[in-house]
Protein backbone atom coordinates (compact mmCIF):
# COMPACT_ATOMS: atom_id res chain seq x y z
CA UNK A 1 0.00 0.00 0.00
CA UNK A 2 1.57 3.61 -0.87
CA UNK A 3 0.22 6.56 0.48
CA UNK A 4 -2.68 7.56 -2.33
CA UNK A 5 -3.54 4.25 -1.57
CA UNK A 6 -3.68 4.93 2.30
CA UNK A 7 -4.99 8.34 2.48
CA UNK A 8 -8.25 6.47 0.28
CA UNK A 9 -8.47 4.23 2.49
CA UNK A 10 -9.11 6.86 5.28
CA UNK A 11 -11.08 9.33 4.05
CA UNK A 12 -13.33 6.44 2.54
CA UNK A 13 -13.87 5.19 6.05
CA UNK A 14 -14.46 8.69 7.62
CA UNK A 15 -16.99 9.56 5.20
CA UNK A 16 -19.07 6.43 5.50
CA UNK A 17 -18.72 6.88 9.46
CA UNK A 18 -20.06 10.27 8.67
CA UNK A 19 -23.04 9.50 6.48
CA UNK A 20 -23.67 6.26 9.23
CA UNK A 21 -24.02 9.56 12.05
CA UNK A 22 -26.45 11.61 9.45
CA UNK A 23 -24.55 13.89 7.80
CA UNK A 24 -22.93 15.35 4.79
CA UNK A 25 -19.74 16.60 5.30
CA UNK A 26 -16.98 16.56 7.40
CA UNK A 27 -14.47 19.78 8.26
CA UNK A 28 -10.96 19.50 9.18
CA UNK A 29 -8.85 22.44 10.42
CA UNK A 30 -5.05 22.81 11.04
CA UNK A 31 -5.41 26.10 13.26
CA UNK A 32 -1.68 26.47 14.27
CA UNK A 33 1.55 24.86 14.42
CA UNK A 34 2.05 22.55 17.23
CA UNK A 35 -1.47 22.64 18.33
CA UNK A 36 -2.14 18.44 18.12
CA UNK A 37 -2.59 18.87 14.25
CA UNK A 38 -2.06 15.08 13.95
CA UNK A 39 -5.72 14.19 12.98
CA UNK A 40 -5.52 16.59 10.50
CA UNK A 41 -2.29 14.92 8.81
CA UNK A 42 -4.30 11.72 9.21
CA UNK A 43 -6.84 13.20 6.42
CA UNK A 44 -4.66 15.44 4.76
CA UNK A 45 -1.40 13.37 4.43
CA UNK A 46 2.42 15.01 4.92
CA UNK A 47 1.48 18.28 3.28
CA UNK A 48 -0.76 18.91 6.77
CA UNK A 49 2.31 18.52 9.18
CA UNK A 50 4.25 21.67 9.94
CA UNK A 51 1.77 24.24 8.18
CA UNK A 52 -1.09 26.39 9.52
CA UNK A 53 -4.39 27.74 8.78
CA UNK A 54 -5.66 25.08 6.35
CA UNK A 55 -8.80 23.33 6.18
CA UNK A 56 -10.53 20.45 4.35
CA UNK A 57 -13.98 19.78 3.36
CA UNK A 58 -15.02 16.23 2.39
CA UNK A 59 -18.68 15.19 1.33
CA UNK A 60 -19.93 12.00 0.90
CA UNK A 61 -20.64 13.00 -2.77
CA UNK A 62 -17.24 12.87 -3.55
CA UNK A 63 -16.83 16.44 -3.42
CA UNK A 64 -13.87 18.01 -1.58
CA UNK A 65 -12.53 21.44 -1.07
CA UNK A 66 -8.96 23.17 0.88
CA UNK A 67 -8.74 26.12 1.99
CA UNK A 68 -4.65 26.94 1.86
CA UNK A 69 -2.37 29.48 2.04
CA UNK A 70 -1.52 31.30 -0.51
CA UNK A 71 1.86 31.10 -1.42
CA UNK A 72 1.01 27.21 -1.52
CA UNK A 73 -2.72 27.40 -3.68
CA UNK A 74 -1.19 26.96 -7.24
CA UNK A 75 1.12 23.45 -5.79
CA UNK A 76 -2.27 22.21 -4.72
CA UNK A 77 -4.28 23.37 -7.59
CA UNK A 78 -1.55 21.67 -9.26
CA UNK A 79 -2.00 18.63 -7.49
CA UNK A 80 -5.56 17.63 -8.34
CA UNK A 81 -5.89 16.35 -4.91
CA UNK A 82 -8.91 18.39 -4.38
CA UNK A 83 -12.14 19.65 -6.36
CA UNK A 84 -11.72 22.86 -5.17
CA UNK A 85 -8.75 25.03 -3.78
CA UNK A 86 -9.26 28.72 -2.11
CA UNK A 87 -6.43 30.77 -1.43
CA UNK A 88 -5.82 32.47 1.52
CA UNK A 89 -3.82 35.02 3.44
CA UNK A 90 -2.26 32.96 6.58
CA UNK A 91 -4.22 34.80 8.94
CA UNK A 92 -6.96 33.19 11.33
CA UNK A 93 -10.01 35.49 10.36
CA UNK A 94 -8.81 34.69 6.71
CA UNK A 95 -9.00 30.62 7.74
CA UNK A 96 -12.60 31.68 9.02
CA UNK A 97 -13.93 33.48 5.67
CA UNK A 98 -13.11 30.87 3.58
CA UNK A 99 -13.98 27.93 5.48
CA UNK A 100 -17.64 30.03 6.06
CA UNK A 101 -17.16 29.96 1.81
CA UNK A 102 -16.31 26.21 1.52
CA UNK A 103 -19.59 25.25 3.37
CA UNK A 104 -22.22 28.10 2.07
CA UNK A 105 -23.39 24.78 -0.34
CA UNK A 106 -24.32 22.41 2.87
CA UNK A 107 -26.82 22.36 5.42
CA UNK A 108 -25.11 23.72 8.60
CA UNK A 109 -27.18 20.81 10.55
CA UNK A 110 -25.71 17.98 8.52
CA UNK A 111 -21.97 19.35 9.18
CA UNK A 112 -19.40 17.29 11.53
CA UNK A 113 -16.23 18.43 12.52
CA UNK A 114 -12.78 16.87 13.85
CA UNK A 115 -12.51 19.30 17.16
CA UNK A 116 -9.70 17.95 18.34
CA UNK A 117 -7.20 20.15 16.44
CA UNK A 118 -9.34 23.61 17.23
CA UNK A 119 -8.59 26.01 20.16
CA UNK A 120 -11.37 27.26 22.14
CA UNK A 121 -11.37 30.51 20.99
CA UNK A 122 -11.93 29.52 17.11
CA UNK A 123 -14.59 27.03 18.02
CA UNK A 124 -16.38 29.89 19.37
CA UNK A 125 -15.62 32.35 16.36
CA UNK A 126 -16.50 29.25 14.02
CA UNK A 127 -19.68 28.37 15.83
CA UNK A 128 -21.05 32.36 15.39
CA UNK A 129 -19.93 32.30 12.29
CA UNK A 130 -21.21 29.10 10.89
CA UNK A 131 -24.13 29.47 12.82
CA UNK A 132 -23.51 26.02 14.40
CA UNK A 133 -23.13 24.44 18.49
CA UNK A 134 -19.71 22.56 18.00
CA UNK A 135 -20.03 19.94 20.41
CA UNK A 136 -19.29 15.97 21.18
CA UNK A 137 -23.02 15.50 18.56
CA UNK A 138 -20.88 17.26 15.82
CA UNK A 139 -17.34 15.75 16.56
CA UNK A 140 -16.14 12.90 14.61
CA UNK A 141 -12.42 12.97 16.28
CA UNK A 142 -13.39 9.61 18.04
CA UNK A 143 -13.55 8.10 15.00
CA UNK A 144 -10.25 9.32 13.55
CA UNK A 145 -8.55 8.49 16.74
CA UNK A 146 -10.03 4.31 16.68
CA UNK A 147 -8.59 4.04 12.88
CA UNK A 148 -5.54 5.53 14.09
CA UNK A 149 -4.88 3.10 16.70
CA UNK A 150 -4.67 0.29 13.39
CA UNK A 151 -1.93 1.04 11.34
CA UNK A 152 -2.61 -0.39 7.67
CA UNK A 153 1.05 -1.44 5.64
CA UNK A 154 2.12 2.36 4.36
CA UNK A 155 1.78 3.22 8.10
CA UNK A 156 4.11 0.53 9.57
CA UNK A 157 6.43 1.06 6.53
CA UNK A 158 7.13 5.02 7.53
CA UNK A 159 7.23 4.33 11.62
CA UNK A 160 9.72 1.28 10.12
CA UNK A 161 11.62 4.34 8.70
CA UNK A 162 12.13 6.41 11.87
CA UNK A 163 12.83 3.50 13.99
CA UNK A 164 15.69 2.78 11.50
CA UNK A 165 17.21 6.64 11.02
CA UNK A 166 16.70 6.75 14.67
CA UNK A 167 18.84 2.93 15.50
CA UNK A 168 21.59 3.98 13.44
CA UNK A 169 21.99 7.58 15.19
CA UNK A 170 21.76 5.26 18.42
CA UNK A 171 24.69 2.92 17.25
CA UNK A 172 27.08 5.86 15.98
CA UNK A 173 26.41 7.61 19.48
CA UNK A 174 27.01 4.18 21.57
CA UNK A 175 29.68 3.45 19.53
CA UNK A 176 31.48 7.14 20.19
CA UNK A 177 30.70 6.35 24.23
CA UNK A 178 33.66 6.10 26.57
CA UNK A 179 34.96 6.58 29.41
CA UNK A 180 36.24 10.63 29.46
CA UNK A 181 33.25 11.38 27.05
CA UNK A 182 30.52 13.97 28.08
CA UNK A 183 26.51 12.82 27.80
CA UNK A 184 25.97 16.26 26.23
CA UNK A 185 28.20 15.52 23.49
CA UNK A 186 27.15 12.15 23.28
CA UNK A 187 23.52 13.55 22.93
CA UNK A 188 24.52 15.95 19.66
CA UNK A 189 25.80 12.62 18.06
CA UNK A 190 22.59 11.34 18.53
CA UNK A 191 20.51 14.04 17.52
CA UNK A 192 22.59 15.57 14.84
CA UNK A 193 22.67 11.98 13.68
CA UNK A 194 18.87 11.62 12.88
CA UNK A 195 18.75 14.82 11.17
CA UNK A 196 21.69 13.73 8.86
CA UNK A 197 19.96 10.75 8.30
CA UNK A 198 16.22 12.30 7.36
CA UNK A 199 14.46 13.13 9.71
CA UNK A 200 12.24 16.50 10.02
CA UNK A 201 12.31 16.78 13.96
CA UNK A 202 12.74 15.04 17.12
CA UNK A 203 9.50 13.42 18.57
CA UNK A 204 9.97 14.42 22.09
CA UNK A 205 13.34 15.67 23.49
CA UNK A 206 16.30 12.67 23.56
CA UNK A 207 18.70 11.98 25.92
CA UNK A 208 21.86 10.31 27.51
CA UNK A 209 22.04 9.38 31.05
CA UNK A 210 22.98 6.90 33.26
CA UNK A 211 21.35 3.51 34.47
CA UNK A 212 23.85 3.57 37.73
CA UNK A 213 22.44 5.92 40.63
CA UNK A 214 20.54 9.24 39.21
CA UNK A 215 19.90 9.37 35.70
CA UNK A 216 21.12 12.69 35.30
CA UNK A 217 22.92 15.59 35.61
CA UNK A 218 24.94 15.34 32.62
CA UNK A 219 28.51 14.74 33.04
CA UNK A 220 31.30 12.82 31.91
CA UNK A 221 31.16 9.21 31.32
CA UNK A 222 33.64 7.07 33.97
CA UNK A 223 34.78 3.49 33.73
CA UNK A 224 31.79 2.13 36.22
CA UNK A 225 28.67 3.68 34.47
CA UNK A 226 26.17 2.38 32.76
CA UNK A 227 24.53 4.70 29.92
CA UNK A 228 20.94 4.80 28.76
CA UNK A 229 19.43 6.72 26.47
CA UNK A 230 15.45 7.78 25.09
CA UNK A 231 15.37 8.91 21.38
CA UNK A 232 12.81 9.21 18.91
CA UNK A 233 12.27 11.32 15.61
CA UNK A 234 9.72 12.06 13.01
CA UNK A 235 9.97 11.49 9.32
CA UNK A 236 8.07 13.74 6.88
CA UNK A 237 5.17 11.55 6.58
CA UNK A 238 4.53 12.43 10.49
CA UNK A 239 5.09 9.13 11.76
CA UNK A 240 7.63 8.66 15.01
CA UNK A 241 9.55 6.64 16.39
CA UNK A 242 10.48 6.05 20.29
CA UNK A 243 13.38 3.99 21.51
CA UNK A 244 15.82 2.78 24.31
CA UNK A 245 18.82 1.06 25.03
CA UNK A 246 21.12 0.36 27.85
CA UNK A 247 24.76 -0.39 27.46
CA UNK A 248 27.60 -0.72 30.44
CA UNK A 249 31.46 0.65 29.83
CA UNK A 250 32.81 -2.22 31.79
CA UNK A 251 31.04 -5.58 31.77
CA UNK A 252 32.43 -6.89 35.61
CA UNK A 253 30.32 -9.63 36.99
CA UNK A 254 27.78 -7.77 38.71
CA UNK A 255 26.70 -5.82 35.85
CA UNK A 256 26.80 -9.02 33.97
CA UNK A 257 24.56 -10.75 36.02
CA UNK A 258 21.76 -8.09 36.48
CA UNK A 259 22.41 -7.46 32.38
CA UNK A 260 21.22 -11.24 32.64
CA UNK A 261 18.34 -10.73 34.64
CA UNK A 262 17.08 -7.89 32.45
CA UNK A 263 17.41 -9.72 29.32
CA UNK A 264 15.09 -12.58 30.19
CA UNK A 265 12.29 -10.56 32.14
CA UNK A 266 12.16 -8.38 28.67
CA UNK A 267 12.36 -11.50 26.96
CA UNK A 268 9.40 -13.05 28.88
CA UNK A 269 7.45 -10.11 29.09
CA UNK A 270 7.60 -9.06 25.15
CA UNK A 271 6.33 -12.25 24.63
CA UNK A 272 2.70 -11.74 26.40
CA UNK A 273 1.80 -8.96 23.80
CA UNK A 274 -0.87 -10.41 22.28
CA UNK A 275 -4.58 -9.68 20.39
CA UNK A 276 -7.35 -10.49 22.57
CA UNK A 277 -5.14 -9.24 25.65
CA UNK A 278 -5.77 -6.06 27.42
CA UNK A 279 -3.14 -3.68 27.86
CA UNK A 280 -3.64 -3.83 31.95
CA UNK A 281 -2.90 -7.53 31.51
CA UNK A 282 0.71 -7.20 29.76
CA UNK A 283 1.82 -4.59 32.39
CA UNK A 284 0.73 -7.30 35.45
CA UNK A 285 2.60 -10.03 33.73
CA UNK A 286 5.40 -7.86 33.44
CA UNK A 287 5.31 -6.57 36.65
CA UNK A 288 4.92 -10.05 37.50
CA UNK A 289 8.00 -11.38 36.13
CA UNK A 290 10.12 -8.65 36.64
CA UNK A 291 10.01 -9.86 40.58
CA UNK A 292 10.68 -13.06 39.55
CA UNK A 293 13.97 -11.77 38.08
CA UNK A 294 14.77 -10.32 41.63
CA UNK A 295 13.97 -6.69 39.83
CA UNK A 296 11.00 -3.76 41.07
CA UNK A 297 7.37 -4.06 40.38
CA UNK A 298 6.30 -1.66 37.56
CA UNK A 299 4.07 1.29 36.99
CA UNK A 300 3.69 1.26 33.14
CA UNK A 301 5.82 -0.19 30.47
CA UNK A 302 4.27 1.10 27.30
CA UNK A 303 1.84 3.33 25.04
CA UNK A 304 0.33 4.03 21.48
CA UNK A 305 2.40 5.74 18.87
CA UNK A 306 1.97 6.85 15.20
CA UNK A 307 1.32 10.34 14.58
CA UNK A 308 2.20 11.17 18.15
CA UNK A 309 4.81 9.74 20.13
CA UNK A 310 2.29 9.25 23.06
CA UNK A 311 -0.41 9.00 20.30
CA UNK A 312 -3.65 10.92 20.98
CA UNK A 313 -5.72 7.22 20.13
CA UNK A 314 -4.86 6.38 23.83
CA UNK A 315 -8.66 6.96 25.06
CA UNK A 316 -9.80 4.70 22.68
CA UNK A 317 -7.03 2.18 22.48
CA UNK A 318 -5.19 0.92 25.70
CA UNK A 319 -1.37 1.52 26.56
CA UNK A 320 0.35 -0.71 29.06
CA UNK A 321 -0.66 0.89 32.13
CA UNK A 322 -2.68 0.82 34.73
CA UNK A 323 -5.53 2.77 34.40
CA UNK A 324 -9.29 1.99 33.37
CA UNK A 325 -8.46 2.54 29.26
CA UNK A 326 -5.84 0.51 29.59
CA UNK A 327 -7.95 -2.29 29.75
CA UNK A 328 -9.03 -2.59 26.33
CA UNK A 329 -8.27 -5.56 23.85
CA UNK A 330 -5.28 -5.09 22.08
CA UNK A 331 -6.03 -5.32 18.15
CA UNK A 332 -4.00 -6.95 15.37
CA UNK A 333 -2.23 -3.62 13.60
CA UNK A 334 -1.60 -2.04 16.96
CA UNK A 335 1.47 -0.46 17.31
CA UNK A 336 2.75 0.30 20.76
CA UNK A 337 6.22 1.39 22.56
CA UNK A 338 7.22 -1.82 25.24
CA UNK A 339 9.67 -0.28 27.90
CA UNK A 340 9.49 -2.02 31.25
CA UNK A 341 11.82 -0.68 33.08
CA UNK A 342 14.42 -3.29 34.89
CA UNK A 343 15.51 -1.47 38.16
CA UNK A 344 17.50 -3.27 41.00
CA UNK A 345 17.08 -1.59 44.03
CA UNK A 346 19.93 -2.65 45.84
CA UNK A 347 22.34 -2.70 43.06
CA UNK A 348 21.09 0.65 42.36
CA UNK A 349 20.53 -0.02 38.76
CA UNK A 350 17.81 0.70 36.51
CA UNK A 351 17.70 0.15 32.41
CA UNK A 352 15.74 1.97 29.18
CA UNK A 353 15.19 -0.78 26.99
CA UNK A 354 12.24 -0.25 24.58
CA UNK A 355 10.90 -0.96 21.09
CA UNK A 356 8.04 -0.41 18.59
CA UNK A 357 5.65 -3.77 18.71
CA UNK A 358 3.25 -4.52 16.21
CA UNK A 359 0.47 -6.78 17.22
CA UNK A 360 -0.69 -9.27 15.22
CA UNK A 361 -3.00 -12.27 15.29
CA UNK A 362 -0.15 -14.47 16.59
CA UNK A 363 2.99 -13.62 17.97
CA UNK A 364 4.34 -10.11 18.70
CA UNK A 365 6.33 -8.36 15.92
CA UNK A 366 9.60 -5.77 16.83
CA UNK A 367 10.00 -3.36 14.58
CA UNK A 368 13.64 -2.59 15.85
CA UNK A 369 16.05 -4.60 14.76
CA UNK A 370 18.54 -3.04 16.86
CA UNK A 371 19.87 -5.72 19.27
CA UNK A 372 19.51 -5.58 23.20
CA UNK A 373 22.79 -6.52 24.11
CA UNK A 374 24.23 -4.61 21.55
CA UNK A 375 27.62 -4.24 23.12
CA UNK A 376 28.44 -7.25 24.94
Amino acid sequence: MNLKESLKRRINSILDEVERRGFEAAVFMNEVIGLNPSNFVYASGPWGFGDEHNTIVFDIHGGSTVVVPHWGAKQMTDSGRYGKVIAIKQEKGHQLRATKQALDDYDPSKICFDLSTLSAQLSLRLSKDLGVTLNEQVDISDHVFKMRSIKDSYEIREIRDAIGITEDAVLEMVEASKPGTHTRDLKKILDTGMIERGAIEFSFWSNVGFGNGPRHPERIVKHEDILVTDVGCRVPSGYCSDMGRTWPMDLTPVVKDWLDRILMAHEESFANIKAGTTGNTVLRKASEINQEHGLEPLLRCGHQIGLDVHDYTMPYAPNFGPIETDNQLLKPGMTLTFEPQHKDSELGFQSHIEDIVLVTKGEPMRLNKLPWDLTW
